[in-house]
């Protein structure tokens, strides 16, 4: 009972998380995780850790997690490792020796103040909260997968989890063309702002609906085989019995299941994503030589081999005629167009081996691309780029060169075990699955050379679960069509109480530390949603400000992420101008010490933020308006920003308006400090003094001192 309750969970998972913009939103995920590890849970109050498989024939049962390889297991084992590593405070020396710049940012912060003067323990990643939130993530998705493979033990199961999946598909193609060709484009009843003209379902991006698609189309196409194999005409059929043979119920359920892949490539083909339709197109050759050459689908006439690859080419043929019918112009000028995202990417995956080169042992720390990558950047391209668009290159950049390569191994060599156990099984459903969803894991492999899928949870959870699903179904014995055969094959072993109960107490341990972060994490975006909204209603923050405040002092109470102390920091620094402006100079300061106080906490759970560095330097800027009594600290924050973004046009843009409006007080380093940012900029874009002098307008209303200041520079040494 309770494994079928377990199961069944797994199967509503997969339903719900594409839904919600691919799971994307921080509630999502906390749904997904809570999720998984409640069923977790659940499997071991059933008794799932002591359930042991058998064997009968040589062959084991996906009962039984010992049925993947040992490399398989000692990859993500690794990987593991190093992911907890990255968030363990290390001796100082130690984190010197295994990521010198990690090091470098560290005893940046003892020396502006913001942390000890000689911190003895530090971490290898450079966001250690952020590094928690992604991990627990991704070991989510690990329980995700132990479970399906635990669970997945019949052919009814197996089947059910496959029309799982093809159901989602389905909902996601048609709620896709549906909204682009009515005209009226919506996600959900909220109007889309990107991707317009093209499909993406519940996605933001059409190329995750794509990736999403391309894992369900090979699947969908193994389906129909193992289901037409069961209905093949035999020859020499009368013409009667050929009319009898046509009139079967199961066989025109079979034609509909035809018309499952069909719509699947439809919405992948007018996602109008490249990168998309080319791992559509290659899966589709994959599966047409597998089928090909599947000689188990015969029935003994030498022609099931042909007819069986003649399915998937008419499956292919079909999609390719409904496009050509539909309207297949705007994907061909999608494919004529100059694609200029293609120079950008190269620029992207440049700057990310840059990266790598800096953190090449053990990575940035998961989840810390987002304000690693800046340091890297040599343009400012006005893209906040969160992903590498790259998941083997991030991969690498965020865990580090030992931990990508554990996982890329187990990887390779999964899909090179499923691969011979494919060739070898004979049973027609195992194998017709089995391509189907190896054929699915492999295309989102692909893509992700060109695209971050595997960063998109319902992505993630849909891959895991596939690859286990072929794991399961490519292990077990033959057994009937219909029946829980493969439970027969579970023949029980005696197990020691001592180490059963010792794993199921590491299990109960294992759940308690992902679910009390999440929860924090949850808490802490939930309350900061709710200061949202009621900012949002507020007619003015002074009236609002003590509820506004009670708010967001929840959130940074309940998670350790920088983000709560940021957005706090931002409503003091609002209220300091609100004072300023009023003439009440004590309030004003009182207010400052309060912003000030949390970017400092900011900066200590996230240093590598450009952003909240700047931040604090503004609000150090209005103390003691306009005498600012600290401008030497706020020099100094501006200059680690700089450090941290070097190629932002904006903070680069109001470092130097504020150093040249401070020019006569100015010490000689800081003038040709300020000089040379000037310099840099006016190389790299001929059109940065002017504006510069347009800003310098705006403040001052002449541009007199300017042209002083600029006679002034300092020759370039």
């Amino acid at each position: 009972m309770i494994d079928q309750l377990v199961f069944w969970g797994l199967c509503a998972v997969l339903l719900f998380v594409p839904l919600p913009i691919g799971s994307v939103r921080e509630w999502a995920v906390f749904v997904f995780e809570a999720a998984t590890i409640g069923l977790f849970l659940l499997h071991v109050a059933g008794g799932g850790l002591r359930r042991r498989g058998g064997r009968e024939g040589g062959a084991k049962s996906p009962g039984s997690t010992g049925v993947l390889p040992r490399i398989v297991k000692v990859g993500i084992g690794v990987f593991a490792v190093l992911l907890v590593v990255q968030v363990v405070p290390l001796p100082e020396a130690v984190v010197g020796a295994l990521s010198p710049r990690a090091h470098a940012v560290y005893a940046g912060l003892a020396r502006d103040g913001l942390a000890a003067a000689s911190p003895s323990w530090m971490t290898l990643s450079l966001s250690p909260s952020a590094s928690v939130s992604e991990g627990i993530l991704v070991v989510c998705y690990g329980l995700f997968g132990f479970l399906v493979l635990r669970t997945v033990r019949t052919r009814r199961r197996a089947e059910a989890l496959v029309l799982v999946v093809l159901a989602s598909a389905l909902f996601q193609a048609f709620y896709g063309m549906a909204e682009v060709f009515s005209g009226h484009e919506t996600i959900l009843g909220r109007p889309k702002r990107y991707n317009v003209g093209s499909v993406t379902g519940t996605y933001v991006n059409r190329n995750h609906l794509a990736g999403f698609l391309e894992m369900a189309f090979p699947l969908s196409l193994g389906y129909l085989l193992v289901k037409a194999r069961y209905f093949a005409m035999e020859k020499g059929m009368s013409l009667r019995r050929k009319i009898v043979w046509f009139g079967q119920e199961s066989l025109q359920w079979t034609f509909l299941l035809g018309l499952v892949p069909v719509f699947i490539g439809l919405g992948i083909v007018f996602s109008k994503s490249r990168s998309g339709i080319m791992v559509f197109a290659v899966t589709a050759v994959l599966a047409a030589v597998a089928a090909a050459s599947w000689r188990e689908l015969s029935d003994g006439d030498g022609g099931g081999e042909r007819r069986q690859g003649r399915v998937v080419r008419l499956v292919v043929a079909v999609v390719l005629a409904a496009a050509v019918w539909l309207g297949i112009g705007p994907i061909v000028r999608r494919f004529a167009d100059v694609d200029i995202t293609k120079e950008i990417r190269r620029t992207f995956y440049a700057n990310t081996l840059e990266m790598i080169g800096d953190f090449p042992w053990t990575g940035s720390g998961k989840g810390t691309f987002v304000n690693a990558y800046p340091m890297f950047e040599k343009l400012d391209d006005r893209l906040r780029l969160s992903f590498a668009h790259n998941d083997y290159l991030e991969l690498a950049a965020e865990n580090g060169i030992p931990a990508a390569a554990a996982l890329l191994a187990a990887g390779v060599a999964l899909l090179a075990w499923l691969f011979a156990l494919w060739r070898r099984r004979r049973d027609p459903f195992a194998k017709g699955i089995g391509l189907g969803a190896g054929l699915g894991v492999a295309a989102l492999l692909i893509h992700g050379f060109t695209d971050f899928n595997l960063q998109i949870p319902a992505n993630a959870v849909h891959f895991t679960a596939l690859a286990m699903l072929a794991a399961a179904v490519l292990t077990t014995r033959n057994g009937d069509r219909n029946g829980d055969t493969y439970q027969r094959y579970m023949s029980p072993v005696r197990v020691s109480p001592v180490r059963t109960a010792l794993k199921t107490a590491l299990a109960v341990v294992l759940a308690v530390a992902l679910f009390v972060p999440a929860v924090k994490d949850f808490l802490g975006f939930r309350h900061l949603d709710a200061y949202r909204d009621a900012r949002r209603r507020a007619r003015s923050v002074e009236s609002a400000f003590p509820d506004l405040e009670a708010r967001l002092l929840k959130a940074a109470e309940a998670s350790p992420r920088a983000v709560f102390d940021v957005e706090l920091a931002r409503l003091y620094v609002e209220m300091a101008r609100v004072a300023n402006d009023s003439g009440r100079d004590e309030e004003r300061d009182e207010f400052c010490d309060k912003a000030v106080a949390r970017y400092v906490r900011a900066i200590a759970a996230n240093p590598i933020d450009a952003g909240t560095r700047y931040e604090t330097g503004m609000a150090y800027l209005l103390y003691n308006y306009p005498l600012m009594t600290y401008q030497v600290r706020a020099s100094s924050h501006f200059r680690r920003a700089l450090e941290l973004k070097p190629a932002d046009e904006s903070i680069n843009l109001n470092v130097i308006f504020l150093h040249f409006s401070w020019w006569p007080g100015l010490e000689d380093a800081d003038k040709a400090y300020a000089a040379g940012i000037y310099r840099k900029m006016a190389a790299r874009d001929a059109g940065f003094p002017a504006r510069l002098e347009a800003r310098w307008k705006q403040s001052f209303g002449t541009t007199e001192r300017l042209a002083a200041v600029l006679s002034e520079l300092p020759q370039d040494q």
